[in-house]
């Protein structure tokens, strides 16, 4: 937690020096938190609640998952989370350019696309080669979803960008919690492969949620 703290505090640093003064309309709180009555934010908080719920549903024991069923262990185990790492940023990326130029088709197919992976995840977790390479393409997956749940925020409130980040990093934590929970029950109760099926029901709840905002609010979409 010190490391955490000290890398804040030179965040913080780097931001009064370097990021330029930007002009811009001081809005009320009460006009901020008014956004929060709309339909189309309701649906969005709960799409983001179930999208980051599907994710951490598998990704919250894959520590274990991986040295259970894919006999994956200590500095092997590191540096297959180390690539996970390093191709989620590269999802951040691909994420972006996708959303600039196909949105609501990267958003529908994204929970659809996630489940096809942990259903090869359930079926290959004991191979060892095919779960690294799926692995990779499940931190790409996991940038491309981070990139959507903020643009999905902000986008149903454009008017109040800075509360609809906010939000949006509260209910990615509400949606970790989510899936965090469902995880832990299934161990407990089926074992730890069952996360990505568990994951699997979650991201077809969250397609539905997901849908309902593209499809009843088109042009905010």
């Amino acid at each position: 937690m010190l490391w955490f703290s000290l890398v804040t505090f030179l965040a913080l640093i780097a931001t009064i020096i370097f990021f330029p003064s930007l002009p811009g309309k001081e809005q009320s709180y009460g006009n901020q938190i008014k956004v929060a009555t709309t339909g189309i934010f309701i649906i969005s908080v709960l799409g983001i609640i179930f999208l980051n719920g599907g994710m951490y549903t598998a990704y919250s024991y894959i520590s274990e998952f991986l040295n259970s069923l894919t006999n994956i262990f200590g500095t092997e185990l590191s540096i297959v989370l180390f690539i996970y790492g390093v191709a989620s940023i590269v999802g951040n990326w691909l994420g972006a350019k996708l959303l600039n130029s196909q949105t609501n088709k990267t958003v529908l197919s994204f929970p659809i696309i996630f489940s096809v992976l942990m259903i090869g995840i359930f079926i290959l977790g004991s191979a060892k080669i095919p779960m690294i390479v799926l692995m990779i393409f499940w931190g790409l997956l996991a940038g491309i979803g981070n990139d959507i749940s903020q643009y999905w925020m902000v986008s149903a409130a454009p008017d109040a960008p800075e509360f609809a980040n906010g939000i949006f990093l509260s209910m990615g934590n509400v949606g970790v919690t989510l899936g965090t929970t469902i995880a832990g029950a299934v161990v407990a109760g089926m074992g730890v492969q069952y996360v990505m099926i568990a994951a699997v029901v979650v991201m077809i709840i969250d397609l539905i949620l997901l849908s309902i905002r593209t499809y009843k609010y088109p042009s905010e979409a």
